[in-house]
């Protein structure tokens, strides 16, 4: 996860962190289509002469003003693998980054150019690029959104300073992100931008810079992996300034998504909402923090409810009725070496004992050295689901433990088997689990193949495949990821590598009624062209899955509508505008990497939409959704509370609580749902958590669009039982469905 550093040897001007590569899949001597023309300066070539801009435009820009110096003067070395590098000499592009919070139309750009030739005029190439994972530091060089190649004036005549640039025709950019103006110089006495005089000292924030370097020819991994070269943060300001119009302006109140007041406290933890008193108001789960929902308004009651006493440092949280009677309990997990996992018996009244040494759950292991070995006795837990194994009414708990960041040792996930009295057993390494280590994040369970059985998926960090366990329904499990297509997309380095898996949802993303799964990858620009990106799963008829997002070989445009960043990290997956498709967020980790958000169009494909829905995270984490103030729409926490508030009348919805009891498990958990309205037929599944340890609401929400009532409900219970409750049900209202055939129409379990 963390980008290598490259410390600068002059003046620290460069001592920031590095995104590396080189090549690509054309090859590592492949040129780039901006690569410069190395003949010498042609006079038939246009001057960079000024032309008029359009009145009323904005003017971007980072530097004071006022000139100091260039690259190619200041003598600045890096090193790169113990060698030093001189800026004065590689071949370099120069960058400036520009963030638009708005569609905008650009329409030029101006450079103080330096490093002219004083006797001569000088030929230039300088251009308007995508952004490269949104990491502030690259750009997508090989295609320009506009380029222009012409001859800067010499250094000694009235023009030199100053050029501005006018694009033939403006570049529209239709949601906010980011763009680059830079240029490429290859050689020393090619002009370069000056830089002012402002005395940044580090670009340790995502904000604190807004210049940056890239050596194209320049490996800092010597294995040749590398994809664009060594890229960096540049801690002066490079003297160019963006010519913009705004195209769409919202203000924050007109947005679909609404920063709830108060409430919970930011928080990137995991998440995971849960009704533990039953009451028809879903509770939440933050980190080790919890929040009683009291008719829409979060309270905290760590303290209250007895967890702030456990001080379990927890990473975050599971919801599930272990014992059956009706309460739910809770399963917190510690992404530590040095503290335990807790189980929770929950009292339906807000209070919590912990069960953890009576239920034989224990959180210990002996085969790790990372870090002191006295203290290093756990297991680092990044994620937990609740599943029924071998559907006998009683739920199991799957652990994903992670790595140890300091020597990259990883650890075995643990099984742990329900007896159904209260008490646990380990299953790990047996029944198909492996005994082998790997780097997980979390887990995800459904019934993928609608067998009945509740199958599981785990994914892998650092570049390891990823892991499904098909539910063979006699308590028994077969690894299946590579044969059914979500292992990952093998790329031969030395060794097969895969992705940095971190979250994972499922959801029948293409209405074809079978799940599909949404993988959340982080990827970086210096491994792009070997790690996977993140996939969206597409599960044809014989139960093998596509990737729709495709090996696409560039940052954007890629079959399923998503966009790169380089940190996507956790999905949520729920019908937000209740039209019948599945929409999609996606939280992308560190310092200024803003969250997506996805409207689906219901074929497997999606549209983004970051402005209108206004979600404003950065450096996000643990996301989930539910409907906290039963108004029959979605919310989502991410980082924040997000309350849905449509500014325009959305489809017509159902919810759906499914309640177990006698031949599942109370709280129905891998239960899947299928609803009948109109010509759709709508799937969810009630989560026993999904990747990266969090957890949508078990109450299920259903998009009806158009439709006013649901014709049926299907409900097929872990083991393969099913119930059928015939319609219609007027649309708009929540539905409780019990094992029995019994029905109640209401938001609680008792009235309306």
């Amino acid at each position: 996860m963390h980008t290598a550093t490259i410390l600068a040897a002059a003046l620290a001007l460069a001592a920031c962190s590095a995104s590396s590569g080189r090549g690509g899949d054309a090859g590592p001597d492949a040129p780039s289509p901006d690569a410069p023309d190395h003949r010498a300066p042609d006079q038939r070539l246009p001057t960079c002469e000024p032309r008029p801009l359009p009145a009323g435009l904005s003017e971007l820009g980072w530097d004071t003003g006022r000139p100091l110096s260039h690259i190619r003067a200041q003598g600045f070395q890096i090193s790169v693998n113990g060698a030093p590098v001189s800026l004065a000499q590689v071949p370099l592009h120069e960058a400036v980054r520009f963030e638009l919070e708005h569609p905008a139309r650009i329409h030029g750009f101006s450079v103080r150019w330096a490093n002219v030739p004083g006797e001569r005029a000088a030929p230039t190439q300088v251009g308007l690029y995508r952004d490269f994972g949104h990491n502030g530091f690259d750009f997508w060089a090989r295609e320009p959104l506009w380029g222009n190649r012409c001859v800067a004036p010499a250094r000694d005549t009235p023009a030199a300073g100053w050029t501005t640039y006018v694009l033939d025709e403006p570049v529209e950019l239709t949601q906010p992100g980011l763009v680059y103006v830079a240029h490429r110089a290859d050689n020393p006495g090619d002009p370069v931008f000056a830089f002012d005089d402002s005395r940044t000292t580090s670009c340790a924030r995502f904000d604190d810079c807004h210049s940056a370097l890239n050596l194209p020819t320049t490996d800092a991994i010597p294995s040749g992996m590398n994809f664009n070269g060594v890229s960096f943060p540049f801690q002066k300001n490079f003297m160019v300034r963006l010519y913009v119009e705004r195209t769409r302006e919202l203000s924050p109140g007109d947005r679909r998504f609404q920063a709830a007041a108060g409430g919970p406290k930011p928080s990137s933890a995991s998440v995971s909402w849960g009704d533990f008193d039953g009451d028809g108001w879903d509770d939440l789960l933050v980190g080790g923090t919890l929040y009683h929902n009291d008719k829409g308004a979060l309270v905290d009651v760590t303290q209250a409810s007895g967890i702030a006493a456990l001080d379990a440092k927890a990473a975050g949280g599971v919801w599930g009725d272990y014992d059956n009677d009706g309460c739910l309990d809770l399963f917190l997990f510690a992404e530590r070496h040095d503290r335990a996992d807790t189980l929770l018996r929950g009292d339906c009244k807000g209070g919590f004992t912990d069960v953890t040494a009576a239920a034989g759950i224990v959180d210990q292991q002996g085969y790790s050295a990372c870090g002191d070995p006295k203290s290093n006795i756990r297991s680092p837990t990044a994620g937990a689901a609740w599943i029924d194994l071998d559907a006998d009414g009683h739920l199991d708990l799957y652990l994903a433990n992670f790595i140890c960041w300091s020597d990259g040792s990883t650890y075995r996930d643990t099984v742990f088997h329900n007896r159904g009295d209260g008490t646990f057993e380990d299953w790990t390494g047996k029944q198909g689990f492996l005994l082998k280590t790997s780097p997980s994040r979390g887990a995800a369970p459904a019934d993928y193949d609608g067998d009945g059985d509740v199958d599981l998926f785990v994914h892998n960090y650092r570049l390891v495949g990823n892991l499904l366990f098909r539910n063979n329904g006699d308590g028994t499990v077969t690894e299946d990821a590579e044969a059914v297509g979500v292992k990952g997309n093998p790329r031969f380095y030395a060794t097969y590598q895969y992705g940095h898996s971190i979250g994972s949802a499922w959801g029948d993303l293409d209405g074809d009624g079978d799940l599909d799964l949404v993988v959340a990858n982080l990827a970086h620009p210096r491994f792009f062209h070997f790690s996977d990106r993140t996939q969206v799963l597409l599960q044809d008829a014989k139960g093998v899955f596509k990737d729709g997002a495709g090996l696409h070989d560039r940052p954007y445009g890629n079959p399923a509508g998503l966009r790169y960043q380089e940190t996507h990290s956790v999905p949520v997956l729920g019908d937000f505008n209740s039209d019948g498709h599945l929409d999609l967020a996606i939280t992308c980790v560190y310092d200024g990497r803003p969250t997506d958000f996805y409207w689906g169009v219901g074929d497997g494909t999606f549209r983004l939409d970051v402005y209108e829905t206004g979600i404003t995270t950065r450096n996000g984490w643990g996301a989930a959704a539910s409907d906290v103030d039963n108004d029959g729409d979605l919310d989502l926490f991410a980082t924040q509370l997000y309350e849905n508030a449509p500014n325009k009348p959305d489809g017509h919805w159902l919810q759906v609580r499914v309640m177990g009891g006698k031949q599942s498990n109370r709280a129905a958990i891998g239960a899947t749902v299928r609803v009948k309205a109109g010509s759709q037929t709508l799937v969810r599944h009630v989560q026993g958590g999904t990747g990266k340890g969090c957890q949508d609401s078990l109450y299920l929400h259903f998009g009806l669009g158009q439709s006013t009532s649901a014709a049926s409900v299907e409900v097929v219970f872990p083991g393969g039982h099913k119930k059928s409750f015939a319609g219609p049900f007027a649309a708009d209202r929540r539905l409780w469905l019990h094992e029995d055939g019994t029905v109640h129409e209401g938001w609680s379990p008792t009235g309306p």
